[in-house]
């Protein structure tokens, strides 16, 4: 790989570093990641997005043009792409993606609907495999799947209606693993509803004791009673709780740290009664008897 960054980019380094699933080397104090691709277009189309986004003053990670000025490099059958982290990237950024429509085509289409009903079912299996050995799992696993089912039942509601756009969280959305990187990266661009964004950011402060509600007013008062649904659907949905609950299985983490949020259940169930209130005029979210108006 050393000859392969010389001969493509003129770069010289020392060594490249291996973590978790990350590469990358260093040039002076810039990280560079070195990421592999199998659609060409696709990364063609992230670069214009992400120079779009940088010129627009939004900080996400930039590409390293090779010698012939294009922003990958085939090796192997595989497109090679070189990243520039931003190191200005000092919080967490919200992007409305609504005007990179024009370049969303080749990204990955992220049809919640069918993500979640999959991920329940084989949730559900594994828990019959595991049985009694996690007894934290199986003490909460019945109230977050009841609160996955209320969501898949709201997303039956506006399937048909919703608009796809590009966002860069990725799929898994652990708090303690969306940050600034996870946003700044492109390869974590997809196309779903702006809501699951937001969703996920509310979350994201939520779990950090840092939800200020004033901060979504403006927001709550322009979006569409679809998208309310959706938004709604997206805070109901416990992603968090089911990525751990798989690395768990794994035994990639600690049992314990389920502890986070079982023990904000109630403090959680606040939040959902505030969004509740807020989309009081859309009926299939008032129906919603178990959480508090």
């Amino acid at each position: 790989m050393k000859n392969f960054l010389f001969n493509n980019y003129n770069i010289r380094i020392d060594k490249i570093y291996h973590k978790d699933s990350a590469i990358f080397f260093y040039i002076g104090n810039e990280k560079i990641y070195i990421v592999e691709g199998d659609n060409s277009k696709k990364i063609e189309e992230l670069f214009k997005i992400t120079n779009e986004m940088y010129n627009n003053g939004i900080l996400v990670y930039t590409f390293i043009l090779n010698n012939s000025g294009i922003p990958y490099t085939e090796k192997n059958k595989k497109y090679v792409v070189l990243l520039k982290e931003n190191d200005r990237l000092d919080d967490i950024q919200l992007v409305d993606f609504s005007c990179y429509q024009n370049y969303n085509n080749n990204l990955k289409l992220y049809n919640l609907l069918d993500v979640w009903e999959e991920e329940i079912d084989k949730i559900e299996e594994k828990i019959i495999e595991y049985n009694k050995e996690f007894p934290l799992i199986q003490n909460s696993i019945d109230y977050y799947i009841g609160m996955g089912e209320n969501a898949i039942e709201l997303l039956y509601e506006i399937k048909n209606e919703i608009d796809n756009i590009s966002h860069s969280i990725g799929h898994k959305t652990t708090y303690e693993l969306f940050n600034k990187c996870k946003l700044g990266d492109p390869f974590t661009f997809v196309r779903v509803n702006r809501m699951y964004d937001l969703a996920n950011y509310i979350k994201y402060k939520f779990y950090k004791n840092e939800i200020n509600y004033d901060e979504f007013e403006y927001q709550l008062k322009i979006i569409s009673d679809s998208e309310k649904i959706y938004l709604f659907a997206n805070l109901l949905y416990p992603n968090i709780y089911f990525d751990l609950i798989k690395d768990i299985m794994l035994e990639k983490v600690n049992e314990s740290m389920l502890n986070v949020f079982i023990n904000k259940i109630k403090e959680y169930e606040l939040l959902l009664s505030y969004f509740k209130n807020e989309f009081k005029n859309v009926k299939v979210i008032d129906l919603i008897n178990w959480i508090s108006d």
